[in-house]
């Protein structure tokens, strides 16, 4: 009966992550909610969580990553003088 139930959410979770990919747990709780209670389910947040780690449906979050340096801006840019030169003494360059 238990894998019954899990593979009808596992089936609704599917429909929704056809057409939004990476929509997190929180919001399928919310948005599938008439889903749910029109198949007669009962899921909470926590268990729809746990469900979906067991079959490695969740959705990782993507790193973000600054740009930090402008290298094509108006200002003169200056050679790298000290590039060839080994530092072998303090306040040497």
């Amino acid at each position: 009966m238990r894998l019954k139930l899990e593979q009808q959410i596992l089936n609704i979770v599917r429909k929704r992550r056809k057409s939004l990919p990476r929509e997190g747990v929180r919001k399928l709780v919310k948005s599938l909610d008439i889903d749910f209670t029109k198949a007669n389910i009962k899921v909470g947040r926590d268990t729809l969580f746990n469900l979906l780690r067991k079959h490695r449906m969740l959705t990782l979050r993507r790193k973000t990553s600054t740009r930090t340096t402008n290298s094509y801006h108006r200002f003169y840019k200056y050679n790298n003088i000290i590039k060839d030169i080994e530092v072998t003494r303090a306040n040497q360059v």
